[in-house]
């Protein structure tokens, strides 16, 4: 009777944890879904900055040939 007793409660005790170490992997896989995301994310963001800054310095260079072109027409 008292050995039955001490099963029951060691298996409900295990039982407990096989119920809450497959909720841990659940949350463990969803988290690094999330941080595959986010990395992913965060690339596409760095390869848009990258090219807003290469889009940037164009558009200076293009800025700083016309002014000297009208700084060489009004020096004429």
């Amino acid at each position: 009777m008292y050995d039955d007793k001490i099963i029951n409660t060691l298996t409900d005790k295990v039982n407990e944890l096989l119920e809450r170490y497959n909720e841990l992997l659940e949350t463990n896989e969803n988290l690094r879904n999330e941080l595959v995301s986010a990395k992913a994310q965060n690339e596409a963001k760095t390869n848009e900055i990258l090219r807003l800054e290469e889009e940037l310095k164009s558009k200076n260079i293009a800025s700083e040939d016309i002014m000297k072109k009208i700084e060489a027409t009004l020096g004429k």
